[in-house]
């Protein structure tokens, strides 16, 4: 079987070196009166098209439609619940961008899908598999403040029991791949079991077979989780190589049938990697877990790197994965 490649989630919203920024000037029109939110929105779903082409393009097997409708992975889905106010800006883990932190005023209650609209706008795009991605329920929950629940337990199963009504209803549009991100979890090995029961609340939604779960983690390595991590109720892991790099010894404890997402191209650096060296890379995790239970992928999401400089590293990335001739 072909080894996959993916992405984890975002690719740069600014369009090359001095081309104009729609989506930008757009939202900077409706400030002035000179736009309106029906602009924006036409505006997004161009953006969404060129994103998908350009991953397209680079040969990318699983795609998403690269987060352009979304400030940051919080905000969306905290707008569409209830309970939640959304804060000031605060940074993203230990990068240069930032998100809005939601705050936790009530009830915490399903008010519809979040991302359903722009999973189905992408599917009808793309001519390949797209993806779709919700945050995990830790994150969430370390991610925000919680002025309401007062306790940590009920407010990440709360949170999770929305999550699940959205990945049931991304899968009923379709879905067949549900990453969830859980970057938090990796510094709060103390939420492990909390995370396993929230997880159990979300895929215990999903009603098909075919429908794969994919517990991302980023920016850093899982080992204060250890194989445990491997024990959540998912049907496969995302482990960050390059910010992580002692995951690799992670790897060979994968248990057999499980899926990894492997990010073995720096999504936060410049510099392109040798096609040689991925290659050599990916043949080992071959190896080690099955061509068909591996896909690769950029370390996190491309955000942080010029459009460029993303398409360049998903070239490389698809190049590698074909020489490595697995």
């Amino acid at each position: 079987m072909t080894i996959r490649t993916t992405v984890v989630g975002s690719y740069p919203k600014p369009p090359d070196e001095g081309d104009t920024f729609v989506v930008r000037k757009t939202i900077h029109g409706i400030d002035k009166g000179a736009t309106t939110v029906d602009d924006l929105h036409k505006a997004q779903d161009e953006l969404v098209r060129t994103m998908i082409s350009e991953q397209e393009a680079a040969g990318i097997d699983v795609i998403t439609d690269g987060h352009a409708r979304w400030d940051d992975i919080l905000t969306p889905f905290a707008s569409h619940m209830a309970g939640f106010e959304i804060g000031g800006l605060l940074r993203w883990f230990d990068n240069n961008v930032y998100y809005r932190r939601p705050i936790c005023t009530g009830d915490i209650e399903w008010r519809g899908p979040a991302s359903v609209d722009a999973f189905r706008f992408a599917s009808e795009t793309a001519t390949a598999t797209v993806k779709a991605v919700i945050p995990g329920p830790v994150t969430f929950a370390r991610l925000s403040v919680d002025e309401h629940y007062n306790d940590h337990e009920a407010f990440v199963l709360a949170i999770a029991g929305v999550l699940a009504q959205e990945a049931f209803e991304l899968e009923a549009a379709g879905a067949k791949i549900i990453q969830i991100d859980e970057p938090a979890l990796l510094g709060a090995p103390e939420d492990l079991d909390l995370a396993r029961r929230g997880l159990e609340i979300i895929t215990g939604e999903l009603k098909g077979a075919e429908t794969t779960t994919v517990l991302a983690t980023y920016f850093g390595d899982a080992k204060r989780l250890g194989a445990d991590l491997f024990t959540l109720p998912v049907d496969g892991f995302g482990l960050d190589l390059v910010a992580g790099p002692e995951n690799s010894g992670l790897i060979p404890l994968l248990p057999r049938g499980k899926r990894l997402q492997a990010g073995i191209v720096d999504a936060r650096n410049t510099m392109l990697e040798p096609v040689d060296t991925l290659a050599a890379q990916i043949a080992e995790l071959a190896a080690t877990v099955g061509a068909e239970n591996l896909m690769v992928a950029p370390s996190a999401g491309l955000e942080f790197l010029p459009r460029e400089k993303a398409r360049a590293k998903l070239g490389r990335l698809v190049e590698a994965t074909q020489k490595a001739g697995v």
